[in-house]
């Protein structure tokens, strides 16, 4: 369903140069994580309820996504589609998936305003410091996040959501452009592994193959009485006796 929510997204061309796709995307304290969001002229969330989900979570998922993005949509299995209607705030789109596994919007998202505090809390430190940098503010680089929070929020609302939008385009960018190059090639379904959160991406086929790393101690046996023997992060190690 996220790689459906994509090619919808392509399709309509509300993926230009300047969009960036991000997968599993955390706000509220890293309390909530939104399915996929796409930052364009605005940061919109999807939430995905699959055949194999439930929607006990979906009221406290909504309230969190409504006031971190300025778009949200639920993406849902058709079982799903009366009980998520009954969930939906104002404003909120819905999208349920046909028979053929494309999407269908039966509910039209509307835009929202991003808060001073919800912009703010979507920039890591150093942003702020830029942030706050380029509108005159000097003597920033020993301040701590909470000072940088406090001296943002006096800027304007429409600055600051800018400013969030761009922050996030720039820190997810190389994963995304990464990601629109394989599936120009592989397809969607097939690149979808390169949005993923790690730094170091290996594909599910490839990290299969992978042998795993042989423990220090293979090979002969060390009885776990060993006087050298010590619990290393890696495994059991001998320690090395120095000279």
């Amino acid at each position: 369903m996220k790689a459906a929510i994509i090619d919808r997204l392509f399709d309509r061309a509300h993926i230009d140069h300047d969009a960036v796709l991000i997968s599993e995307m955390t706000v509220a304290n890293w309390s909530r994580r939104a399915d996929v969001v796409l930052a364009n002229g605005s940061l919109w969330a999807f939430e995905v309820k699959s055949e194999l989900d439930s929607l006990s979570r979906l009221p406290g998922q909504l309230d969190a996504f409504t006031t971190h993005f300025e778009k949200v949509c639920v993406v849902c299995a058709p079982r799903f589609e009366v009980g998520a209607r009954a969930l939906l705030p104002e404003g909120v789109g819905l999208w349920v998936a046909e028979d053929d596994g494309s999407l269908r919007e039966r509910i039209r998202p509307r835009q929202m305003k991003l808060s001073k505090a919800a912009a703010v809390s979507l920039m890591k430190a150093t942003e702020l410091r830029s942030l706050l940098s380029c509108n005159g503010f000097i003597g920033l680089s020993d301040l701590p996040r909470a000072r940088l929070v406090e001296l943002a929020l006096k800027l304007p609302s429409n600055d600051l959501a800018s400013a969030a939008r761009d922050a996030v385009k720039r820190r997810h960018r190389p994963r995304h452009d990464a990601f629109v190059q394989n599936r120009e090639h592989l397809g969607t379904m097939a690149s979808m592994w390169m949005l993923r959160r790690e730094e170091r991406r290996v594909p599910p086929q490839i990290a299969e193959a992978v042998p795993e790393r042989a423990s220090p101690l293979d090979g002969p046996d060390i009885p776990a009485s060993h006087p050298l023997l010590v619990q290393a992060p890696g495994g059991p190690v001998l320690k090395r006796l120095m000279a």
